[in-house]
C-alpha cells in the first residue's frame, strides 16, 4: 500500500504541471485573441469626379467591436460608429456636400467617396476599440491625379535685367502626377547660353544678352487615364545694354568766335558814314563784340570791352541784321 501512494502522488504532481502550463498558454493566447486587419485598402488612385471606395478587411477573432471612426489624417473625422455592423453611424457637419454626403460608411468596414477633388488626396485612417480595450488602427492613402495648372512664372531678380546678368525662370505649376516642365520662345529657339534645371525644371540664364530678350513660354504636361494634358503660360523678358551711343557734340553759344579784324571794322565804319550822309542816324548802340585778352581784336577800340564770346556772337549777328535792312531799304530816291 505504502508502496502504490508513493507512486500515485508524483504521478499527479506531473499531471497538475502540465495542466497549469496548459492553462498559462491558454491566458497568452487569450490575451492576443484580439482583432487584425486582414486586408487594407493601401494606396488607391483616383482621377477628379471618381468614386470610390477605401474598403478594410479585419478579423474580430469573436471580441465585440464597441466603437469605430474613419478620419482623414490628421484630425477630420467623417463619421464613427458604436456596437458594430448594426450600430447607429454618425456623420459629422464637415461631411456634408450640397445635401449629398461626401462620405459614407458601407457594410464592416468600407468608406465611399463621393465625387472625388483634389483637395481629398491623402491619407485616410480606420480605429476600431474591441471589447477587451485593444485599439486597432490602419491606415489607407487615396491619390487623386488631376491635369497640371500654373500659377504663374516668376523672374529672379526681374523679368528687365541687364546684360550681362543672371536670370532664372521659374515656372510655378500644380499636377499629379507630377507635371514635366517645358521650356519654348517664341520667334526662335532658346539662347545657346540658357539650360534648363533637370531637378527644378527652372529655365538659367547665367550670363544673359540682349539677343535673349523676348517672350518665353512654360508649358506643363502629365497624363491622365492614358489622355495628355497641358497648360501654359508666357512672360516678356527684356535685356538693357550699358554700351552708350556716342552722339556728334553740339555747338555751344559760349564757344570762342574768330575775333573781329580791322577790314571788319573798317566795313562797319564805312557804313555807318554812308548811313548818315544820307541822313539816316545809324549809330550803333554799345555792344560786347570782342575780348580784353585777344590783341586781333579792334573792336575794343570801338566798343566797351566784351566779357564773353556770347558778345561776338551778338554783334555778328547785329551787323547782319543792319545789312540786311539795308539792302532790303535800296538807293535813296533824291
Amino acid at each position: 500500500m505504502t508502496t502504490g501512494k508513493r507512486s500515485i502522488l508524483p504521478r499527479v504532481f506531473r499531471m497538475g504541471w502540465k495542466v497549469t502550463v496548459c492553462a498559462f498558454v491558454v491566458a497568452i493566447c487569450g490575451l492576443n485573441a484580439s482583432g487584425q486587419v486582414i486586408n487594407d485598402p493601401e494606396n488607391v488612385t483616383a482621377s477628379i469626379g471618381d468614386d470610390v471606395n477605401l474598403e478594410w478587411t479585419f478579423d474580430a477573432n469573436g471580441e465585440a467591436r464597441l466603437f469605430e471612426v474613419w478620419k482623414k489624417v490628421p484630425s477630420t473625422a467623417l463619421a464613427s460608429r458604436s456596437g458594430g455592423n448594426t450600430g447607429p453611424l454618425q456623420y459629422f457637419d464637415q461631411n456634408q456636400n450640397g445635401g449629398n454626403r461626401k462620405f459614407s460608411v458601407i457594410g464592416a468596414a468600407t468608406l465611399f467617396v463621393r465625387d472625388v477633388q483634389k483637395e481629398d488626396n491623402g491619407p485616410y485612417q480606420l480605429s476600431i476599440t474591441f471589447g477587451n480595450g485593444v485599439d486597432l488602427t490602419s491606415t489607407a492613402y487615396l491619390i487623386v491625379n488631376y491635369p497640371p495648372s500654373i500659377d504663374g512664372i516668376t523672374a529672379s531678380p526681374s523679368s528687365t535685367v541687364r546684360e550681362g546678368s543672371s536670370l532664372t525662370l521659374m515656372c510655378n505649376a500644380d499636377g499629379n502626377p507630377d507635371p514635366a516642365v517645358r521650356w519654348t520662345r517664341q520667334n526662335g529657339a532658346l539662347g545657346k547660353a540658357a539650360t534648363i534645371d533637370a531637378n527644378s525644371g527652372n529655365l538659367v540664364f547665367p550670363n544673359i544678352t540682349l539677343a535673349d530678350k523676348g517672350i518665353y513660354t512654360c508649358t506643363v504636361e502629365n497624363v491622365i487615364k492614358g489622355a495628355p494634358q497641358a497648360a501654359s503660360k508666357d512672360i516678356s523678358i527684356n535685356v538693357l545694354t550699358d554700351q552708350l551711343t556716342t552722339l556728334a557734340p553740339t555747338p555751344s553759344l559760349t564757344s570762342p568766335l574768330p575775333p573781329l579784324t580791322s577790314s571788319m571794322t573798317s566795313s562797319v565804319t564805312s557804313v555807318v558814314s554812308s548811313l548818315s550822309s544820307e541822313g539816316i542816324d545809324a549809330t550803333l548802340p554799345p555792344l560786347v563784340v570782342g575780348d580784353d585778352s585777344d590783341p586781333e581784336s579792334t573792336a575794343t577800340s570801338l566798343y566797351p570791352a566784351p566779357r564773353s564770346g556770347v558778345g561776338r556772337l551778338q554783334a555778328c549777328m547785329y551787323v547782319m541784321c543792319l545789312l540786311l535792312s539795308i539792302f532790303l531799304a535800296g538807293p535813296r530816291q533824291s
